[in-house]
């Protein structure tokens, strides 16, 4: 006989704001406890040191949370000029100091124009990339200088929000595999001096929705058990997939595809992934190729079907 999970059999998405000082996977398990679920994740990492928005996936939602990793992701984070540390934040211990430059607003814009569009960047050696199966902080903080490779990466957005002598605050909306600390430690290089970041907050994933909730709400619905309004924060799963295009199955087939099975279309679709609809519901993700529809991910099945 299967097991009965413990806890709320939930589907949909918090858009938490995660506080500094805690891991994403902290989080995570704090909001689980806290809405009593069988079963979450989350949707992109946030190391300790960066706050903002931090999706929980729960139930279904964490069968279609690779749509938010890769989605292009926006941050505001703050510079200091001046010194460049082995983490390439405040954290770190400091590597060399130079010179600050004096900047206008002129040439901060014209700073950020310059790392706009598809690069090349090294990642920092404090980064959870693996090297030779090891992670390359964990052979960073062993004294070790692992090998990495330069990634390929788009920058769609860079603009200065506000500055003074020796720091800036940035927005940056950029593509996957983006180092935002990389890009502060190029800036200062580029600048002829160096920089490090001091404070980093992640305002935007994707398509999702603006608007976050913090720890302590979730916390005071809790100690209140007002578990419905606790339900009401949560999106639907539809917002993960918001990027494809939308599929609706014929009734008549919905039963074969529901159950794994690849269907023919009588419409012309191009080929690629699609969300799929059983008239206005959404059960999975689906590839077309070749006039066929076949399902890749897929909702559990209820009693309709």
């Amino acid at each position: 006989m299967a097991r009965r999970r413990k806890g709320r059999a939930l589907d949909g998405i918090l858009l938490l704001d995660k506080p500094i000082g805690i891991s994403s996977n902290q989080a995570l398990q704090r909001v689980r406890g806290m809405y009593q679920a069988q079963k979450a994740g989350h949707g992109g990492t946030l190391d300790p040191f960066a706050s903002g928005l931090l999706p929980v996936l729960f139930g279904e939602a964490t069968k279609f949370g690779s749509y938010l990793l890769d989605a292009d992701k926006s941050y505001e984070v703050t510079l200091r000029l001046g010194a460049q540390t082995d983490t390439d934040d405040i954290e770190g211990a400091v590597l060399h100091r130079a010179a600050i430059p004096e900047l206008n607003g002129d040439n901060w814009q014209a700073v950020c124009d310059a790392f706009l569009g598809e690069q090349q960047q090294m990642p920092p050696i404090y980064s959870a990339l693996k090297v030779g199966g090891q992670r390359a902080y964990d052979l960073a903080r062993r004294g070790e200088h692992p090998e990495l490779a330069p990634r390929s990466i788009n920058v769609s957005e860079l603009s200065v929000l506000d500055f003074d002598h020796e720091s800036a605050r940035l927005r940056v909306r950029c593509s996957k595999g983006t180092y935002i600390r990389a890009l502060v430690r190029d800036i200062g290089a580029y600048l002829g001096s160096a920089a490090h970041a001091i404070a980093l907050r992640r305002v935007q994933i994707g398509h999702l929705p603006e608007g976050m909730h913090p720890l302590e709400q979730i916390s005071d619905l809790t100690d209140q058990k007002a578990f419905e309004t606790l339900d009401e924060l949560l999106l639907p799963l539809t917002d993960c997939v918001s990027t494809l295009p939308k599929l609706v199955v014929p009734a008549e087939k919905i039963r074969f595809i529901r159950h794994g099975n690849d269907i023919e279309l009588l419409a012309d679709y191009p080929a690629g992934e699609y969300a799929l609809y059983d008239d206005d519901a959404f059960f999975g993700v689906g590839r077309v190729a070749a006039g066929r529809v076949y399902p890749e991910r897929l909702c559990r099945l209820n009693d309709n079907h």
